[in-house]
């Protein structure tokens, strides 16, 4: 008998990633992964299946994580980064039998690797280890750090994988972060940027240089963004995707090409928008092609540009793709597909006509489970901007009956909720938890989301909390006027921007009879001085805060803070470097010295957002507690009136 999905049911599924096809086109490498409650981690192996269908089979089985499987040029071996050590290193094996050995030794372990042509040879980026004499200078004088000098560097290795000798390639201020081989094995192109600084992505640079050691040799000039390097099987041309020259945190992504002799960029992509990244294998082998993803509202899609700048939608429907790898012949595709009722697998098809083929099934324990069932709506926000966003509704929905409505707000506020199936990988949300306890729940895309146009993402600058704040409210009055949500059981909750929008939200009604504020910016003016990417903020309001303090205060949840009348749950990572934890104590002095219900939870060790599956766990729980109490307990004498407290 089918029942609700639970929270333990949802750390019992395992999440299906990274799909590699071999240049035969005959396996499919894959990586699942799945929780550790008892070792609180979480654990991925590789395993391997038959591209025609078969039983899959666990490559990998060691107690931590085995990930980023690459066959070999030839077929014969899979390189995977692997933690089983102290550090990530690079380990080889072979798909069908024998155990794995352990390629590099880098003190500071590897972050990314790629085979040469001719499989000879493994390139790798890692972070520079403290020499002796830093050592030395930090057992004498402690382990003070000077801000934006003593950040440690990823650089270039590569090694030769008969004699075990490392060669490193690049040094010096400056930080690696992509690398891709010529297909003579001759030169390697790398992207690097100032520092890992994420404010530094926009001066980064493509530079070549010889796979034997010498001299890097730019081949863009350093303004712009360089991310997913490729370069094309003849050799002519190298892709990247950048936002381009001055094109910032708000700009598109595009295709570019430089040739590796040196040259104007060329925008393969001009008149598109939202892309999505390419991955390995993204070029036709004849390298007249490239594949990539393009997001369109609530799907991503797998697409092909050609040279000439002609673009071709592979897939339709309502899906989401992702992790795309093509064989050597180009001919067979494999990729993660998933909807809102279908849990994400492994499918191959065919390049030449798309008949995707499901080749695992990673989760088949969810067929016992009953979910809300997930569907695109749409609604115009009153000035008549129109609106998409998902409804995910209760376990037995009966038409006629209001149920509790939460308001799930996406981060970014360029992100976008997608039409992805909610049972598996889930966040500190539990969406269809609240489901399987009778709460519908709206996740909207307002103006700023990503997935709808350049002109849609830009819609919120200058005007964080006003546009986007009525378009959510007006799917909420959407759902309300289908008679889908009770307006006496409302609750808003969201992580980073949404936990921005979730504290502007209570600030400006009293609609919500709870919320949950995750990671938030609450005053972004302190934000500016604490976060990790001050240019964000300068980017959207168009304006340093010193310069424009009004405008920074006026669309800050701490302007209005006296406002406040909504019981609120605070959580955030202790070492959050994106939005800082004064953030959420800010809001938490204000609801304390209001005398409005709050609990303030911190998870020690955790950044932005949560990666270890106890707090994870712990997070969900006291979301599900929180609202469970304040927004589907009886109103007593906090009844609520036509929709307000």
């Amino acid at each position: 008998m089918k029942k609700p999905v639970s929270i333990p049911d949802l750390f019992a599924t395992r999440t299906v990633s990274d799909p590699r096809i071999s240049p035969d086109g005959k396996w499919v490498a894959y990586v699942a992964t799945e929780a550790d409650l008892k070792e609180n981690r979480y654990n991925s192996d590789v395993h391997l299946i038959p591209a025609q269908g078969g039983e899959p089979f666990k490559l990998t089985n060691s107690p931590k994580r085995d990930e980023a499987p690459r066959w070999s040029p030839d077929g014969a071996r899979i390189a995977f980064l692997s933690g089983r050590g102290e550090k990530d290193q690079v380990y080889v094996i072979r798909p069908f039998g024998g155990e794995a050995e352990r390629v590099t030794n880098a003190r500071s372990g590897v972050s990314a690797f790629a085979w040469s042509p001719d499989g000879a040879r493994i390139a790798y980026l890692t972070t520079d280890a403290p020499t002796e004499e830093e050592e030395k200078a930090k057992k004498e004088r402690g382990d003070a750090r000077v801000v934006d000098r003593d950040d440690r560097m990823s650089h270039l290795h590569v090694i030769d994988l008969k004699t075990k000798e490392a060669r490193r390639l690049t040094k010096g201020r400056f930080h690696v972060t992509g690398l891709t081989w010529s297909p003579d094995g001759r030169r390697i192109a790398f992207s690097h940027q100032p520092s890992p600084l994420a404010n530094n992505m926009f001066r980064a640079t493509l530079s070549l240089v010889p796979a034997s050691g010498g001299r890097p040799q730019p081949l863009t000039d350093g303004r712009g963004d360089v991310g997913s390097i490729e370069w094309s099987p003849d050799g002519r041309w190298i892709a990247f995707l950048s936002r381009g020259d001055g094109g910032g945190w708000l700009a598109s992504l595009h295709i570019r090409l430089v040739s590796p002799l040196g040259g104007p960029v060329r925008d393969l992509t001009p008149r598109l928008e939202d892309l999505g990244r390419f991955t390995e294998s993204a070029w036709a082998p004849d390298g007249r092609a490239l594949y990539f993803f393009l997001g369109q509202g609530t799907s991503m899609h797998i697409c092909r540009v050609r040279l000439n700048g002609k673009t071709e939608q592979i897939t339709q429907g309502s899906q989401v793709y992702g992790a795309m790898s093509l064989s050597q012949d180009g001919r067979t595709m494999a990729f993660i597909r998933q909807d809102g009722a279908t849990p994400p697998d492994v499918h191959v098809s065919p390049t030449a006509r798309f008949e995707p083929r499901r080749l695992t099934t990673v989760n088949p324990q969810v067929r016992d489970h009953l979910y809300g069932r997930k569907e695109i709506v749409h609604w115009k926000n009153p000035d008549g901007t129109p609106v998409e966003g998902l409804l995910i509704k209760p376990v037995g929905y009966r038409v006629g009956r209001r149920y509790p409505l939460l308001v799930s707000v996406h981060g970014g506020p360029a992100g976008a909720f997608a039409n992805t199936f909610d049972g598996v990988g889930q966040g500190v949300y539990p969406v269809q938890v609240f489901a399987g306890r009778g709460y519908a729940l709206l996740l909207p895309n307002p103006r700023g989301s990503v997935h709808y146009g350049e002109k849609f993402r830009r819609a919120n600058v200058r005007d964080w909390g006003k546009g986007d704040f009525a378009d959510i409210m007006a799917g909420v009055d959407h759902l309300i006027g289908r008679g889908i949500a009770d307006p006496n059981r409302l609750g808003i909750m969201g992580w980073s921007y949404g936990g921005y929008m979730t504290g502007w939200a209570i600030t400006q009604t009293n609609r919500f009879r709870a919320a949950s504020f995750g990671a938030g910016l609450t005053n972004l003016i302190s934000m500016y001085g604490q976060t990790d990417i001050p240019g964000f903020l300068e980017a959207y309001f168009e304006a340093i805060p010193w310069n424009d303090v009004e405008t920074y205060m006026r669309h800050s949840a701490m302007g209005h803070a006296g406002k406040i009348r909504t019981p609120t749950l605070i959580q955030h990572g202790e070492k959050d470097v994106r939005v800082p934890l004064p953030q959420s104590y800010e809001l938490y002095q204000a609801l304390k010295r209001r005398r409005i219900p709050t609990e303030f939870v911190i998870y020690p060790r955790q950044g932005h957002g949560l990666s270890e599956p106890k707090l994870i766990r712990d997070a969900m729980e006291r979301n599900l507690a929180w609202f469970e109490a304040w927004v589907r307990r009886k109103a007593g004498k906090r009844q609520i009136a036509n929709g307000k407290r």
